[in-house]
């Protein structure tokens, strides 16, 4: 086995046996599922069309924006990534095996989402599981990629908890997870386009729910911005902290671009 297969598999288990990472990775996320399937589908008679997809991506943003970024932050912090440097580490390992890990947890945790959405409360099934699927690992790397922006650019760990709420609480209440995107509001809808969970939610609907359109935009967007999050994750990378320059982490904003494209256009 290589070494960069080795700490990708270190990585993964890791995922599995720590018990903060499991927490975020898996509890709390089915714990939400628990929460709002016995809660919204009495309240909401929409919440069972766009349940499946809905908590998907919640999983997926507990698992990449709440806990990737803080654990990089943390690396940072504590020296590890000046110890993987000394001992000659790669930078794309350091940048690649945290969103291969963090994704393949998010593709884990989805699965079990699916299935509890649809014994336990009959959520609507998706109609082209092969799309499903392939929506499905593309929001997965996007939104690792850009819990690694985060954590990368965040000179503290606050700093970093401020950034990542401010993409996943946006996302939950008007990224069309809770309730169908089109019974937001119009003048919402710059602010909605931003929101990486909107086009996930597009995504699905579109190619694998049989609710939507049936274009690719949403997804072609999602890929794009998984190439710019990690061209940036690379280009941005620090290994020591207290060694952020002051201008070059905002170079982080162009991570905004393909969602504003997608405004415009």
């Amino acid at each position: 086995m290589s070494a960069y297969s080795y700490h990708l598999m270190y990585d993964i288990r890791t995922g599995l046996r720590d018990k903060s990472l499991m927490l975020m990775n898996y509890l709390f996320p089915l714990g939400f599922l628990l929460l709002a399937g016995l809660f919204m589908t009495q309240v909401n008679p929409f919440f069972k069309d766009i349940m499946i997809p809905g908590m998907i991506l919640f999983g997926i943003m507990s698992s990449t924006l709440l806990n990737l970024s803080s654990i990089q932050i943390q690396a940072r912090e504590t020296g590890i990534f000046r110890s993987y440097r000394v001992n000659g580490v790669k930078l794309w390992s350091l940048v690649s095996i945290p969103i291969l890990s963090s994704s393949i947890h998010s593709v884990l945790v989805s699965a079990i989402v699916t299935v509890l959405s649809l014994f336990l409360f009959d959520a609507a099934a998706p109609v082209n599981w092969w799309w499903f699927f392939v929506v499905l690992v593309t929001c997965a790397v996007c939104l690792s990629t850009i819990g690694m922006l985060i954590g990368i650019v965040s000179p503290s760990a606050r700093a970093g908890i401020l950034l990542a709420q401010m993409v996943f609480i946006p996302s939950v209440i008007l990224g069309g997870l809770m309730v169908p995107a089109a019974m937001i509001p119009a003048n919402l809808q710059f602010i909605v386009s931003l929101l990486p969970a909107s086009h996930g939610i597009q995504a699905f609907n579109n190619l694998s729910m049989g609710s939507g359109n049936g274009k690719f935009e949403p997804l072609v967007i999602l890929l794009v911005s998984s190439v710019v999050n990690l061209v940036l994750c690379l280009a941005l990378f620090q290994w020591e902290a207290g060694n952020h320059a002051g201008k070059k982490k905002f170079f982080g904003l162009l991570a905004l671009l393909p969602f504003l494209a997608s405004y415009v256009v």
